[in-house]
């Protein structure tokens, strides 16, 4: 059988998130679905809190800017990290303070650099020696001091996916290590900013404790450097995120090792704060989680629509398709299903899964390509892909004209609205034409 989380179960044979009938629950809202578990976000944003300190804890909005998930997570007492303008007003509109917030992104408009400074954010996590010069005149025209740190990459290479390497030779994010004491030297000039920290995000889904080790350990020797030759003491020290959650559930032939990381949040916490021991002795240490917190919070339901034998092959058809979740086709992520109506029964029939678009790569793959489901699927069961709590609600489209879906929470078992799908009138509402 399958390997749940804690807030999965089967009942009666059916698929259950948090006691809640998924089935019931798809043919009261239609699909596709998103419906969230809030026992799961709580859970994990508790555990990044144990592992960091509360208040160490910037939670990285890109995962999931729903501003119901926004809310619960400040509730929780954690702090925010933003990468736009748009994820800033979502975090402040949720109730995060503007000292609440971290802000990053490798291109920060004018626009986003003058927000950042006015509202006097925690820190701003500089790209460059362009961008630096851009804050500071920001800061001068609005005449404020803004706290700053540089994003350094450490050029460890994590072993996750490729565009997930953010600190490698080859990534648009950030300086060099050899760069960063001329960026700091440039920065302790003042004349609007204030440099308290440094910033080394490495990669997403780290599949190694190692790695965080490794690049914590070559980025705070680097800003150790920095203080004996500049005079100057870092008092924060950001190591982003990156903390895996496992999305495959046994064993599939041609997935990488990444799809099966599990590393506890305290370890990661323990081992860098080693690191950071010997090396920059009492700076604080900040950490951004986000698929960590909300990955495994959330199932996509979505219904078979067509069901099929084709050269031999046992095909269904279903209603989500790289228009909800992008990540399976950019990326050929691997996200786990299982059929909601039937949770209960084997899964030992290889099907192949499509989705509506009328694009071929519009596929749900599994490594070796087919899915394990169980016998004879019928037209009207519905699915349920599992962890897709991140970076899904953040990638939709309305491609191929779909409407966008809707989103559910369960809270004490209760279903809440936390995203109203969208009309068939959202997909025109902001085109202009003229009558003839």
């Amino acid at each position: 059988m399958f390997l749940f989380n804690e807030s999965l179960s089967v009942s009666n044979g059916r698929l259950c998130l948090d006691g809640v009938d998924l089935v019931e629950v798809a043919e009261e809202f239609g699909t596709p679905l998103f419906v969230f578990s809030e026992e799961t976000i709580k859970r994990r944003a508790e555990e990044v809190a144990a592992a960091f300190g509360r208040e160490n804890v910037y939670y990285a909005s890109k995962a999931n800017s729903n501003l119901a998930v926004l809310r619960l997570i400040r509730s929780l007492g954690l702090n925010v990290e933003v990468s736009s303008e748009g994820e800033l007003f979502a975090a402040l509109k949720a109730g995060f303070r503007p000292d609440q917030v971290v802000f990053n992104g490798a291109a920060k408009t004018m626009r986003e650099l003058r927000a950042a400074a006015e509202l006097g954010l925690h820190c701003v996590n500089l790209d460059s020696l362009c961008e630096l010069d851009r804050l500071r005149q920001a800061a001068r025209e609005l005449g404020v001091e803004i706290n700053v740190a540089f994003r350094v990459s450490s050029g460890v290479l994590a072993g996750t996916h490729t565009s997930f390497e953010t600190a490698a030779s080859f990534s648009k994010f950030g300086v060099t290590l050899e760069e960063a004491e001329e960026a700091y030297r440039e920065a302790l000039k003042g004349d609007g900013v204030n440099p308290i920290g440094i910033h080394c995000h490495i990669a997403s889904q780290v599949p190694r404790v190692k790695v965080f080790e490794e690049g914590a350990y070559r980025v705070s020797m680097t800003a150790r450097r920095i203080e004996e030759n500049l005079g100057f003491k870092i008092s924060e020290f950001n190591m982003g995120g990156g903390i895996p959650i496992p999305y495959a559930r046994g064993l599939i032939e041609g997935l990488p090792e990444y799809f099966y990381a599990r590393i506890p949040p305290q370890e990661v916490a323990a081992r860098v704060r080693k690191v950071l021991d010997e090396t920059l002795g009492d700076a604080r240490l900040i950490a951004e989680p986000g698929r960590y917190v909300v990955g495994d919070s959330a199932v996509l339901l979505t219904q078979i629509q067509n069901v099929k034998r084709k050269g031999g092959e046992s095909w269904v058809m279903v209603d989500a398709g790289f228009n909800v979740l992008l990540d399976a086709f950019s990326y050929k992520w691997y996200f786990h299903m299982v059929s909601a109506n039937r949770a209960g029964e084997e899964h030992d029939q290889p099907y192949m899964v499509g989705g509506p678009l009328c694009d071929g790569g519009d596929l749900l793959l599994a490594g070796g390509q087919h899915r394990m489901l169980p016998r004879n699927l019928k037209v009207g069961e519905y699915l349920a892909v599992l962890d897709t709590g991140a970076y899904t609600l953040e990638q939709m489209s309305q491609f191929n004209g779909r409407p966008r879906p809707a989103a559910l929470m369960i809270s004490n078992g209760k279903v809440k609205l936390i995203r109203r799908r969208e009309s068939l009138e959202d997909l025109v509402k902001n085109d202009f034409y003229e009558e003839k």
